[in-house]
């Protein structure tokens, strides 16, 4: 239901922030991820780039896959 109008903002070139842990979902509609954990940034993938386990990866562990993007 949320995943629509999303799709329909992005066709517009509206940039927009999802949070979320459904990573099916953040696969479907975002380019990039950011995670932190703790309050710290882990990383910025280019979703295209990395598999939703690297990002649950980082989600859990902390760890920043070699994917990741320059900050």
């Amino acid at each position: 239901m949320v995943l629509d109008p999303i799709k329909r903002l992005k066709a517009e070139g509206i940039g927009i922030f999802l949070i979320s842990h459904e990573m099916h979902d953040v696969f479907e509609v975002c380019e990039r991820a950011t995670v932190m954990k703790n309050g710290a940034l882990v990383g910025t993938v280019l979703t295209k780039d990395v598999t939703q386990d690297d990002v649950l990866e980082m989600i859990i562990r902390g760890n920043t896959p070699a994917k990741a993007l320059a900050a």
